[in-house]
Parts: structure tokens; C-alpha cells; sequence
């Protein structure tokens, strides 16, 4: 176990410097602003719950406000992920089964095939979930009320990360409440206190976030974003489109590690056959279901939405493997050649990841080295973001305002400039969805009233995703509007090895327009 944890802790460090993706600057941009003492939702808005960005702001104000500063922190957060999921195995069961959920959830939680590398909302749901799921069996075990309410507070955090984790707590909530009311010997007003006490510890992060943020003065923009907006988001994708968007994306998640999961699913049927999980069937069933779920509810299935499920998976694999070993002993067989077998499944899952983890240069991991091999991230300018914000930086004030117009939050946190709009994507723009063109003329009327020194024009599509029903009326703007401005700057993906980047006035003029995916940078007049 100590093995593979130094393992899939050297390959995060050799990304420590892999550049931040859009999920990234998103939560990096926001947690940054938290630490000046702005809070969410006022310059940068998103559906999203703000605990990643209070837990980006803690991670960057202990380690620093820099890509590799983030991914310590991610490595540092995982590898006791996984240690909580051996101590939460060898309670349930034994050591193996405690080997055999850290290993587990280690390795596929650093997995390139689900965006491991990156640090997305779901590894800290993951996280908050484990610890969670730790203190909710030493309540179960020992009646422990410190404990019980330590767990209600941890899936509340959890939810707080991401939505998607609010079907997990339900169910812990759902699982106590049940297990009071027909299992417990406390009189029905105990019973009904301990439900009371459990329900407030979860629902307590949330209320204690609403509070600071009405005091902010940007509860009605959290409550429009995560609520108004998310609700329109997530009825985007018909449920009949659904299974083919699950299978397109778990095919890839599977890519690597696919053993694994099958180890996992194993475990479904090894429980049923293993006595010591008599009175616990229900409990890991549920936490499975609840957590298969939490991977579901807008079927939108991208890929690192899996790391929110990673924990039941891996007490699963632990289950599959104590209970074989177990079963075989008593059949006078070797029972190790059980934990063996796992370990060479490992060994083939570290294979299959090594050329990302520990071969390929960064650069090629993000893009591809041809036209056959995209990468992680194909065109989307994740490293030219870099270059953009290093411009800027070194051309405007510390004050300086600026805009992007495209989905590339990167930016303003590598600048450290304050953005024009608080529209870091503009993805919901271009859905079709009631509020889009209401967004379109609000971000507008920010640029226009707040006239940013910069403006980036990602002139790409990953960063607009546009549809052939989108309406385009902040293209037409920009059109007219652009001719303020002074293009200074691009930097343009002509292919996964070429890319072409022209800095300065003297330069552009020989170079004016854009071949690929570029980022357009205008300076005010």
C-alpha cells in the first residue's frame, strides 16, 4: 500500500506544473478573490456551490497561488482519501480489505482516463465523503453523538463541493433516520432528537455558507446561479440521450482501470457470501447506489464526474478481495494467491497510466503529439492561457480590469487582475436556455461600463461550445464594439505541435489573422 501511494504520489509530482484547465482557474480565480477578501459570485459567477473555492483558498494560502501550489494540495488531499479508506476497510472487515480500498482508490483517482491529474470539485466530494462515511460507522459502532454530528457536518461540506454529492448525504441522512426508527433501543424522543441533531450537522454548512454570503451581499446572485440557472442547466440533456452519453464517457473511464472495476463489481456478490457483512449489507449497498447516483443526475457524464463515485467503489474492491482470500482459506487453499492476483491487477493499471504519469512531457500529454492523438485537452488553449496571462501581467496596472470573452478563467487568476464581468464562462450563453441572451446583454453592459484595459477573444470552440440554435448577438456586438480596441497579441494552435504565438503592435501587423484555436488579445484604445 505504502508502495503504490509513493508511486501515484511521484507521478503527481512530476505534473505539479501541468497547467490549470477550466474547472481549475475557475475554482483558483474565485478562491484567489476570497483571499482579498471578495467573496464568491460578485466578480465570478458559477452554478456551482462554493466549498471548492473556500477549499482552493485554504490550499493556496498554505502552499501558494500557482498551479503547482493547487496540485500539492490535490496530492496531499487524495493520499489521506486513501489512507481514511484503509482505516474505514480494516474496521469493516480486516487489513486487506483496507489495503485493497486505498490501493484502489489511489490509483484510479490519479487515472488520466477520468481527469485524475486535475483537481476537479469531485476528488474534495470524494474526500469530505470518505471522512464522512469514517465518523458515520464510529457512530453506528459505539453511539457516539461527537461523532455522529462530526459525520452530518462532513457530507454537508461534501455537498458543498459539488451538488452531485447532496444524493449521498440524503442517503446518510436517509439510512440514520431509518436505522433510528426500527433498529435503535432509545425511546422514541431519543430516537427523534438523534434524527434532529443529524439532520441540523448536515444541513449546518450550507446554512452557515447562505448566511456569510446575504452578508456579502451576493445571496441573490448564489441563489440564481445555483439554483435558478443549475435547475435549467441540468434539464438541458434528454433523458432518451442519456444512455448513449453514459456509455461514450464511462467507455473512456474505463480505458484505464478497467480491472479494477471489475474487481469492484465482484464485490456485489461476494457480500452476499461473506458473513461478516451481515448486519452492514444494507449500509454498502446503499453508499454504492447513493454514489452511482451522485454520477448521474444532469446526464451530462463527464469524465471526472466518476471521482465522486471512487470511494464505495474501492471499499467494494476491498470487500471482493477480503472475502475471496477468506473464502479460500476455508476451502484449505491458498488464500493469498486472492491478494496477489489483485496486485498484479494493479501493476497492469500503473502500466496502462505510466506514459502519462511518469514518460511523456507536459505539453504533449495536454495536446497530443499528431493529428490522430489529442491529448487530454486537444486544442483547448490551456498552456497559451499561461503566456495570455503573462502578458497582461506585465502590460497593465495591478488594478487593471480585463475580459474574456470565452470560458478561459485561467487567465485572470495567472494575471491576478480583477475581471470586467462576473460571466468567467460563456458556455450558458449559448444553451438553450431561458436566461441566455438576458446573460448576453448583462456581460455587455459590463464591458461597456467598466471598459477593461484587455479583452481576450477566445476565438476557439471549445471555450463558447456554440450550437446551431445559439443565439449570437454578443458576436455581433463584438464585431462593432472590438474596434475600440487594438489587437496587441494571439496566440494560435495551427496543430497539436505547432503552435504560433505573436506578442506586440510591430508583430501583429504581420501576422493579423488567426489560423486555428487562438486567443485574441485587445487592448483599449
Amino acid at each position: 500500500m505504502v508502495a503504490v501511494l509513493l508511486l501515484v504520489g511521484g507521478a503527481r509530482l512530476r505534473l505539479l506544473d501541468f497547467p490549470l484547465e477550466r474547472d481549475e482557474g475557475e475554482y483558483a480565480y474565485t478562491g484567489q478573490l476570497i483571499l482579498q477578501g471578495i467573496p464568491p459570485y460578485e466578480l465570478a459567477y458559477n452554478m456551482k456551490f462554493p466549498g471548492t473555492y473556500l477549499a482552493y483558498a485554504g490550499i493556496m494560502a498554505l502552499f501558494g497561488q500557482t498551479p503547482a501550489g493547487i496540485h500539492f494540495g490535490l496530492l496531499l488531499m487524495t493520499t489521506a482519501t486513501a489512507l481514511m479508506l484503509f482505516w474505514l476497510g480494516k474496521k469493516i472487515l480486516d487489513e486487506t480489505a483496507g489495503v485493497v480500498a486505498a490501493t484502489s482508490y489511489a490509483v484510479l483517482a490519479a487515472s488520466p482516463a477520468m481527469l485524475g491529474i486535475i483537481g476537479h470539485a469531485t476528488h474534495f466530494c470524494g474526500f469530505f465523503v470518505t471522512a464522512g462515511m469514517c465518523f458515520l460507522w464510529q457512530a453506528r459502532q459505539k453511539q457516539n453523538l461527537p461523532a455522529l454530528i462530526a459525520s452530518g457536518i462532513l457530507f454537508g461540506t461534501a455537498v458543498l463541493m459539488k451538488q452531485h454529492a447532496a444524493i449521498i448525504a440524503a442517503w446518510a441522512g436517509l439510512h440514520f433516520a431509518c436505522v433510528k426508527c426500527f433498529c435503535a433501543k432509545e425511546n422514541i424522543g431519543q430516537r427523534l432528537v438523534l434524527v434532529a441533531i443529524y439532520a441540523v450537522a448536515m444541513l449546518a454548512p450550507l446554512g452557515l455558507v447562505s448566511v456569510w454570503l446575504w452578508h456579502a451581499g451576493v445571496f441573490t446572485a448564489f441563489k440564481f446561479w445555483t439554483f435558478d440557472y443549475a435547475r435549467e442547466y441540468a434539464s438541458v440533456v434528454p433523458l432518451a440521450y442519456a444512455p448513449q452519453l453514459f456509455w461514450h464517457s464511462f467507455s473512456k473511464v474505463i480505458s484505464i482501470g478497467g480491472l479494477l472495476w471489475l474487481v469492484a463489481a465482484a464485490g456485489l456478490f461476494v457480500i452476499w457470501r461473506d458473513e461478516r457483512w451481515k448486519n452492514s449489507r444494507a449500509w454498502l449497498l446503499g453508499f454504492v447506489l447513493a454514489s452511482a447516483a451522485a454520477v448521474c443526475p444532469d446526464f451530462y457524464f463527464r469524465k471526472h464526474y466518476f471521482l465522486i463515485a471512487l470511494p464505495a467503489l474501492a471499499l467494494l474492491a476491498g470487500a471482493t478481495i477480503s472475502g475471496l482470500r477468506r473464502w479460500l482459506n476455508t476451502k484449505n487453499q491458498n488464500g493469498e494467491l486472492a491478494f496477489w492476483n489483485y496486485a498484479a491487477i494493479v501493476a497492469i493499471t500503473i502500466f496502462t497510466a505510466a506514459n502519462i504519469w511518469f514518460i511523456l512531457p507536459i505539453p504533449q500529454i495536454v495536446r497530443g503529439t499528431s493529428a490522430t492523438d489529442h491529448g487530454l485537452y486537444g486544442a483547448d488553449p490551456l498552456p497559451e492561457a499561461e503566456i495570455v496571462a503573462k502578458y497582461i501581467a506585465e502590460n497593465s496596472a495591478p488594478d487593471a480590469r480585463i475580459a474574456i470573452l470565452g470560458s478561459e478563467p485561467a487567465i485572470y487568476f495567472l494575471s491576478h487582475r480583477h475581471s470586467a464581468t462576473g460571466f468567467i464562462y460563456t458556455y450558458a450563453m449559448m444553451e438553450p436556455q431561458p436566461f441566455a441572451l438576458t446573460m448576453q446583454h448583462q456581460m455587455i453592459g459590463d464591458i461597456e461600463t467598466n471598459r477593461p484595459q484587455f479583452i481576450v477573444f477566445a476565438d476557439n470552440l471549445m471555450s463558447w461550445n456554440r450550437r446551431d440554435d445559439s443565439n449570437l448577438t454578443i458576436f455581433n456586438w463584438w464585431e462593432n464594439y472590438k474596434t475600440n480596441y487594438t489587437l496587441v497579441g494571439l496566440t494560435d494552435i495551427i496543430s497539436p505541435t505547432n503552435t504560433i504565438v505573436v506578442l506586440g503592435t510591430n508583430f501583429i501587423a504581420h501576422y493579423p489573422e488567426a489560423h486555428g484555436s487562438a486567443l485574441e488579445i485587445f487592448q483599449r484604445k
